[in-house]
């Protein structure tokens, strides 16, 4: 896709993003949900020539969209058209997109927003992303039109480690080269084979015929613009784990939000018996010399010592006779239910200790893992009513 104008931010900046040279190294436990603001000025006094008031009017099908990682495209300048984007971009139809399911092919979360009725409007949706899925793609079909619409194709959204906040792109029609149409009108005449998607302009493709030429100008007035913002971010539930290395020994895990959620915490003791190590006194016959009780007293403590002092080096000894034994642990659990039924949640698998570490050994790594889940695709729009 040719790239378009910017409007807010440094274009110098944004021109690195569209083109990928910025990596993105935004955290991976960070949600970002982000809102997306499409206006259209598709009106006759703009765009006069054979503009269409009838069966059906000028009008926007539903703005389609995805975040994702770089491995997907929903469509790219100068590849040829997908199957899916074939059917709607001809017919508004998403049954080939919606065959793949969020969280496969590199897809994160799908969204749509509702479609505009009329030339000019507008329609927003919100769509989320995390640090391995920093791209989102998004397009709307003119109609009518033979294979026409508008969108954004893998705009980077994690700049040198930080979420942009906001972003406005202008765009122009695209081609999605599967029909030979030049007119909004015109009956449906396929191209075999496909053809690479392009971008209209106004002196391309320059044929009179074409229902966006316009010789006379040098560029087309905004056909709509993409208005993206961010909205909120979300941590990640972090776990951690104590050490079994020592008893008592204790292993917990903290539920930490920042949506300000009661934050639990769950305990599991190992109880060890402490051995209190007792002597017994034994009197024998007094010496030729008769003690006092205080030095008595401090024989059997002397004594006592010594009888402490050698049953703890012989306890030292048979402990660094024996080899470290390292934690060991059950397989993970199956992964729980998402625990959203609108929009990203969390899921969680845990696993338990089967024998602790002892005497140096490796200690037990965390008992749980949480991953995001879900999709806001089906969501109420009140759901993103904060």
């Amino acid at each position: 896709m040719a790239l378009p104008s910017f409007t807010f931010l440094l274009a110098a900046v944004l021109l690195q993003v569209c083109q990928g040279a910025v990596g993105s190294t935004c955290d991976p436990h960070v949600l970002t949900v982000y809102k997306v603001l499409v206006q259209t000025f598709w009106s006759r006094d703009v765009f006069p020539k054979q503009y269409p008031e009838w069966r059906p009017p000028a009008q926007w099908s539903k703005v389609v969209g995805r975040s994702h990682d770089p491995s997907f495209h929903l469509f790219h300048v100068g590849e040829v058209a997908s199957d899916g984007l074939k059917q709607f971009a001809e017919l508004s139809q998403t049954d080939i997109l919606d065959a793949q399911s969020q969280g496969e092919g590199g897809v994160f979360d799908e969204f749509i927003a509702p479609p505009v009725t009329q030339g000019v409007g507008e329609t927003q949706a919100q769509f989320f992303v995390d640090g391995n899925h920093t791209k989102v793609s998004m397009m709307s079909r003119v109609v009518p039109s033979p294979d026409w619409f508008i969108g954004v194709d893998s705009l980077e959204l994690c700049v040198e480690g930080n979420w942009i906040d906001s972003v406005v792109l202008e765009v122009d029609p695209m081609d999605a080269g599967t029909d030979n149409g030049f007119t909004f009108t015109s009956p449906n005449w396929p191209t075999v084979p496909k053809k690479p998607v392009t971008r209209i302009t106004s002196q391309s493709p320059d044929h009179p015929a074409n229902s966006f030429y316009y010789p006379d100008r040098d560029q087309h007035p905004p056909l709509a613009t993409f208005h993206i913002v961010k909205v909120k971010e979300y941590q990640l539930r972090h776990t951690f784990s104590g050490s079994f290395n020592q008893a008592p020994s204790k292993k917990y895990t903290t539920d930490d939000r920042h949506d300000g959620g009661n934050s639990g915490v769950l305990q599991d003791f190992e109880v060890s018996n402490s051995i209190l190590e007792t002597s017994s006194v034994v009197t024998t016959p007094e010496a030729p010399e008769k003690k006092g009780d205080q030095a008595i007293m401090n024989d059997i403590v002397d004594k006592f010592k010594k009888f402490r002092k050698n049953r703890r080096g012989r306890k030292m000894g048979r402990r660094r006779s024996r080899a470290p034994r390292d934690c060991r642990l059950s397989e993970w659990s199956e992964w729980s239910s998402c625990s959203k039924t609108c929009g990203i949640g969390e899921q969680i698998r845990t696993r338990t200790v089967v024998r602790h570490s002892r005497r140096g050994g490796r200690p037990c790594p965390s008992l749980q893992e949480t991953q995001w889940c879900g999709s806001s695709k089906d969501c109420d729009h009140k759901y993103f009513d904060w």
